[in-house]
């Protein structure tokens, strides 16, 4: 099935190895943090902890939403690069081969939660598209996922590495 048609409303996801480990959150503020964790490699709490040293983010809350700027600084600090948010409008098509993609997204409210989103295309003729989850109060079997019209993905930031700077001639 395309992925612009996608339909899929139940996970069949359980057989994928996903290419990122899946970094669980400790709260409800941190799935942001658990994403950039994923995608870098690293534990939620080296995120955390620049995250509080670099962008001053609180350590013990009141939390806000980091904006768009913030997530590509730290994002920088692990040498990743970070679009701004866009929105998703014709389907997972829409969609880098990495993302954090904004899910359960309430349009009245402008909020929702990050999970990280994969097309990876190591086998072109069995591409894998899925959404590693890192929320702590779902089922083991939902970690991993492509159910998407059941998760909503609604708005993205596509990640990539930063270039390597090229050696002076």
């Amino acid at each position: 099935m395309a992925a612009a048609n996608s339909t899929t409303t139940a996970n069949t996801a359980q057989d994928i190895q996903p290419v990122f480990n899946r970094v669980q959150q400790t709260g409800t503020h941190d799935c942001i943090f658990a994403c950039v964790a994923m995608i870098a490699g690293k534990s939620l709490e080296e995120v955390m902890s620049i995250a509080i040293s670099d962008l001053k983010h609180p350590r013990h809350g009141p939390f806000w939403p980091l904006v768009e700027e913030e997530i590509a600084t730290l994002l920088a600090k692990f040498s990743l690069v970070g679009s701004v948010y866009k929105q998703i409008t014709k389907g997972i098509v829409d969609i880098p081969a990495v993302a954090i993609v904004i899910v359960d997204y309430n349009e009245e409210s402008e909020l929702g939660r990050h999970a990280v989103f994969i097309r990876d295309s190591s086998n072109m003729k069995a591409v894998k598209e899925y959404i590693i989850d890192p929320a702590s109060w779902i089922s083991t079997d939902l970690h991993v996922r492509n159910d998407f019209k059941n998760i909503g993905p609604a708005w993205y930031i596509g990640v990539h590495p930063m270039a390597k700077p090229t050696a002076a001639k």
